[in-house]
């Protein structure tokens, strides 16, 4: 089994997003992290809070969960 690897045969953004977490950055619930706000950022991602402590603005970045098919 430690010889083993997978490989994927195509990328699918699919209908049933949600099947299992992914390293891709994206728009879900699961908060991943902060970044600086950079030109062209849309302001609906500015962290408010964040800007109230630190008077910077940041970024959410958020966990794109992303579809999952294996066989065998």
């Amino acid at each position: 089994m430690k010889r083993l690897t997978l490989r994927a045969r195509f990328v699918v953004d699919g209908m049933m997003v949600g099947i299992h977490p992914s390293q891709a950055k994206g728009l879900s619930s699961e908060f991943e992290e902060h970044r600086g706000y950079a030109e062209g950022d849309d302001v609906r991602h500015i962290d408010w809070k964040a800007y109230a402590k630190f008077d910077r603005y940041f970024i959410k970045e958020y966990r794109e969960a992303t579809n999952l098919r294996a066989t065998s």
